[in-house]
This record gives C-alpha cells, structure tokens and sequence, in this order.
C-alpha cells in the first residue's frame, strides 16, 4: 500500500488525525512555528506537483490538526482521489467546531468532493461524517430534482445540527427555494441530424415527465434546420425561455455562442467549443455553459483509473479514426509518464503494431545478429519487452476483439487491458474478458437508468450517448439559473459523473468497468 492510501485511510480511522501510519516517525516535539514552517513546505511542493514529496513531509506531523486534514485534501485532489479529499475536508470541518465556525467555502468543497466520489469509505470517525455520506447516498439515488428536494428536506429533519444543515453549501441551499425554469431547446429536428436531435429530443423529454413541475415550468422545442439561429433565439425570448439549450453541432454552438454573448438569460451548448468561452462571453452575470460526450472526458477519466491503479509503463494502441487520435491525445495529456505508441492505419496492421510495441521484432533481430556473428543458427524463443505494466487500447469492437490475438501473439497477454466505451458499442464483448472498460453509469449502473433504457431499447443502441447527454441535459438546465461559473457543481447523470468547471464546461468522469464471463459488464469499486 502507498503512502497516499495509508494517509486517506488513517483519515476514517480516527477522528484525531494520522497518529501511527507505517513507516513513519510523526515528531511531537515541533514548535507552533515549526509546524507553520512545515506546513508552508507541504503546501509549496503541493503547487509545484511533488506529491510524494509534499506526503514525506507530512510524516513529520503528530496529531493532525484542521489545516493539516486540508493540506492532505490538496494531495488528494491533486490525485483524483475524490472519496479522499470529501473524507479529508470533513475531519477539518469536525475539528474545526462542528458547524459552529463560518464553513460556508469548506462546505461546498465537501459537497463538491461527495458528488465527485464514486461510493463511500467503509468506516467512519463520527456521526456526521457518517451523515455527510449518507445525504451523498440518498441525493445520488434520487431519480429526479423533485426527489432529491424531498430527500433534503428529509435529511434536514432527521439531522437538525449537522453542520450541512446550519450552513448548506450551495449545492444543496438551492433546493430550499428552487422554481423551475421554461426551458427552450434548440435541436436538428428534420434533415440529415434529425435521427439525432429527435433521440435528445426524447430524452429531454423523458427527463421533464419524471418531475413534477408540469403546472410550473414549459419546455419548447426549436428546429435549427428550419430558421435561422438568430431567428430562433428571439423567438425563445420572446416566448418566454429562462433557460435556452442548445444547439447540437460544433460549428453552430459556435455561432450561437457568439451570437447571444451579451445574453440576459443562461444557455447551454450540447457541444463543446473550439473558442475560449472567456472570449464569447462577456457578461458575468449571463454565463455560457457547455456540456458534451466528447471522448476527450472518457480519456482523461481512463487515465486517472490507471494512474489510481499505480501503473507508469504503459502501451497506446489506437487507430486512424479521428476519435481514436483526440483520446490518444487526451490521455497523453492526462499521463505523468514516458507513453509507447502502437499505432495501425489498418485492421491488418494491428497485430504488426503491437508487435512493434512490444519490441518482439526487434528480438528476432538480435537473434539474426547473434546468428550472423557465430556463423550458425541459433535455437531461440522470441520474448517481448517486459518493462510494459498495462496496454491501453483506445479501439472500436471490432479492432478490441482483434487485440485478444495479437497480444497472446507477442507474448502481451498478461498485461492488463484498458480501453473506452468505444470497444463496447455494437459487438460481442465476450472474446474481451479481463478487458477494463470506461462505461457511462447509462449501462455501468443500469439499475439507477433501468427506465431511460427501457423506454428506448438502449441497450445495443448506437445512439445511446445522444439519449444519455439529452437526460442529463434536462437535468443540467434546470439548475442554470442558479449557478456561475464558479459554482461548485456536480451531478451524477446518465452519461457521466458532471461537474462544472471555472470555465462553464461541464466535465465528465465515467465508470471503471470488467469484462466479466459471456461478455457481462462489472462495476468496479
């Protein structure tokens, strides 16, 4: 075990800090001005990205005191280790007065923390760090923002002095006076995206008749291949809209971004933009926000699950299609540490490619150079390199089940494998047992999204990423009239794990996911 996890585990062990961690001589005898000095030290190698470093020099602590559970919430953040930093900030919390102190900022770190985390520790120091995870729990489980302000309401009442309770962050604060926002969605609903913009357009829909917020809020629907944007934008205006979403494609989220920067309402773009939303917004008060199903999120969250898995030497596998390169290129920028890449323009070439990265060729070589030397054959079993720890395949069904072969080929099959969603969708997962899968909680958690599945065949479904993102569309837009770009927002939707950051993007992480017996998906924990 690593130092980072004997540190978040010392955490819900005891409520007094980090007392007799392995490997450790904690010195009791530090003055307050030594420990302040020690403090700055852990904070400086913090900002300059020496974790390890910043986690040596906490040994040196004795009895963890408020800022020291912060600094540890920093290094835990620093890490993605999100269940940590919650763990972290509500012990500073605890020991900084139960509730009593102003936590208003401390409280909305928590809050943000819990909503990132994936489930909970398995113990816990106090009732209200027990009571914390409980409401993350129950929030979580709510299928819809009317559930989860019954499930607050309740909360409240069973937990009168928790410290959430006496200052809510603002997260949960809105709850207590939401008023639903009419809602205009801009969407593709005839010509060559319509089979798009109508399976967004359902999900939306589905998302709004699981509330109760008929008799107060409308939802309109917008054809952008029928008028012009400018044209449509007046007209949600002029109809009312609060909340404007939309539109799909990349190029017209762009024009609609630049055409409605000096906004008096909320919009939301259901694409990502190439332009710095800094340079298109220029009213604080009327921010712009985005959400999307990029890959690029399904990369970067399949690169912190292996980093977490305390792997560095790694292998890039990855085709010519352009989500394969943006994945390749949003790992990359994800990783700490030196990349192979096998890269194949064709199916064929894979096996090639993978040989190539596991260095077997050049193994052959160095047996004809030895054969050459002493003038005869030599008996010899082709090895590949054996520094790889894991294989990252950022390939489609079809190009994953090839994959199976041609690492047992090159002597790789016991490396473990990691690759996207994309190696789900369509195909067979059978000949991929053992494969670790990032997958949206759409399917990873298919029991919180039985109904959304159900009501549209989405299993198999190709464009099940377009139902999930229009879901959570829903979801994300009735909470826009309430939030900044600064807020400290996450939710767990249908297409990932959302969560805003300072420049109005909502972000994705997706689950870890096993390829278990007959092609079934696993949650991993």
């Amino acid at each position: 075990m690593n130092k980072s996890l004997l540190l978040a585990l010392c955490v819900i062990l005891t409520t007094s800090g980090c007392q007799s961690t392995p490997n450790r001589q904690p010195d009791d005898t530090l003055s307050p001005a030594q420990y302040s000095s020690l403090r700055a030290q852990v904070a400086a190698q913090i900002e300059a990205g020496n974790l390890d470093q910043a986690e040596s020099l906490m040994g040196n602590v004795g009895q963890f005191q408020a800022e020291d559970f912060l600094l540890l919430a920093d290094i835990c953040d620093a890490r993605g280790q999100h269940r940590c930093v919650a763990d972290a900030l509500i012990q500073a919390s605890l020991l900084d007065g139960l509730g009593e102190a102003d936590n208003g900022d401390l409280h909305d770190r928590i809050w943000t923390a819990l909503s990132r985390a994936h489930r909970g520790p398995d113990a816990f120091t106090h009732r209200y760090h027990l009571a914390w995870w409980q409401l993350q729990q129950e929030i979580r489980a709510a299928s819809s923002l009317t559930a989860q302000i019954k499930v607050w309401q309740n909360w409240k009442q069973k937990n009168p002095s928790h410290p959430a309770t006496i200052r809510p962050p603002q997260g949960l604060l809105q709850l207590d006076n939401y008023s639903a926002p009419d809602i205009a969605v801009l969407l593709p609903l005839s010509g060559r995206l319509a089979t798009a913009g109508r399976a967004i357009q359902n999900a939306f829909a589905a998302g709004y008749l699981a509330e109760n917020f008929a008799a107060t809020t409308v939802v309109r629907f917008y054809d952008t291949e029928a008028q012009p944007l400018g044209q449509l934008w007046e007209q949600a205006l002029n109809d009312g809209a609060d909340v404007v979403v939309g539109p799909l494609l990349k190029s017209r989220a762009e024009d609609f971004a630049r055409l409605t920067a000096n906004s008096p309402i909320p919009r939301l773009t259901l694409n990502y933009l190439e332009t710095d939303p800094v340079d298109l917004d220029t009213s604080d008060a009327t921010p712009l926000f985005q959400l999307g199903i990029a890959i690029e999120d399904e990369a970067a969250s399949l690169a912190q699950y292996v980093l977490l898995q305390g792997l560095e030497r790694v292998a890039i596998v990855h085709g010519k299609e352009s989500w394969a390169l943006r994945a390749a290129d949003a790992f990359s920028a994800n990783w700490a540490y030196p990349l192979t890449t096998a890269h194949f323009e064709q199916d064929k070439d894979l096996t090639r490619a993978v040989g190539e990265a596991m260095q077997v060729a050049s193994s052959e070589t160095r047996k004809t150079e030895i054969a050459n030397i002493i003038g005869q054959q030599v008996e010899f079993l082709p090895r590949a390199r054996q520094d790889l720890e894991a294989i990252i395949a950022l390939t489609n069904n079809v190009e994953s089940r090839a994959l199976v072969p041609a690492l047992r080929f090159h002597f790789g099959d016991h490396l473990p494998v990691f690759a996207t969603s994309q190696a789900a969708r369509r195909g067979n997962l059978d000949p991929m047992e053992g494969y670790y899968l990032t997958e949206m909680p759409l399917f990873a958690e298919a029991d919180k999204h039985r109904d959304l599945t159900a009501a549209f065949d989405l299993a198999g479904n190709p464009l099940a990423e377009l139902y999930a993102l229009g879901y959570d569309a829903y979801r994300v837009a009735t909470w826009l009239p309430a939030l900044s770009p600064h807020s400290s927002a996450a939710f767990a939707g249908a297409s990932g794990y959302l969560w805003l950051d300072a420049h109005g993007v909502f972000r994705r992480e997706l689950n870890l996911t096993q390829v278990g017996a007959g092609g079934a998906l696993r949650l991993v924990e």
